[in-house]
């Protein structure tokens, strides 16, 4: 009996850590380029230990990325950056459960990077919540809307060396919040430069505040 009842009492801890295994899964750090296909490697992951670099993909288009989503991946631990990846419009589908990029080993300072997109028309990362660690780059991103409706500082310690130039100009824009076209504020309102203004991703999607 007492062999049985060991058993079972070391059999629940194995089973319970089987299980952890199967939803978690640690992948290394990731550098997709060339092809939408390579990102079939982010299948699985839900944590990234290291950087994520999707970069140098000049023949894809808007539909090639249609359908296209890793929901699984919640947490990168060093930089997110995407570098001249064409055709690719929004995060938004892409990685709709990235919540957390820590930072804990930047790119130039940098934990977030989007740098000529020259398709992307938002950032879309309506999960994010925090980065930990390091600034946001975001440049000559000439379609890239939904900036001036980001409150960075619900997502950072310090917005100082944020680096957001050479995207879209605003009033070109015409970025419209969840709500907005009904009459209903529906998203946080907060203050940036004396713009009191509501706060979200894009149309679909308020920038959360917890």
């Amino acid at each position: 009996m007492s062999s049985r009842g060991t058993g079972g009492t070391s059999s629940t801890p194995e089973s319970l850590m089987r299980a952890i295994q199967h939803t978690i899964k640690v992948c290394s750090s990731k550098d997709i380029r060339n092809n939408v296909t390579n990102l079939r490697v982010l299948e699985n992951c839900t944590i990234i230990e290291g950087h994520l670099k999707i970069l140098l993909m000049f023949t894809t288009k808007p539909e090639d990325f249609r359908g296209l989503s890793y929901p699984k991946l919640t947490v990168v631990t060093d930089y997110l950056l995407l570098f001249r990846v064409y055709g690719l419009e929004s995060l938004s589908d892409l990685f709709p459960n990235l919540t957390v990029v820590r930072g804990n080993n930047l790119f130039f300072n940098y934990a977030l990077v989007l740098f000529e997109m020259l398709q992307l028309k938002e950032i879309g990362l309506h999960s994010l919540m925090n980065i930990t660690r390091g600034a946001v780059r975001v440049e000559k991103n000439p379609d890239l809307c939904y900036l001036s409706t980001l409150d960075w500082s619900m997502i950072l310690d310090s917005v100082e060396d944020n680096y957001i130039v050479a995207n879209k100009n605003d009033r070109e824009c015409g970025d419209i919040c969840p709500g907005t076209v009904q009459g209903k504020t529906t998203c946080p309102v907060t203050t940036i430069n004396g713009d009191f203004s509501e706060r979200c991703w894009n149309q679909k999607h308020c920038q959360r505040s917890e």
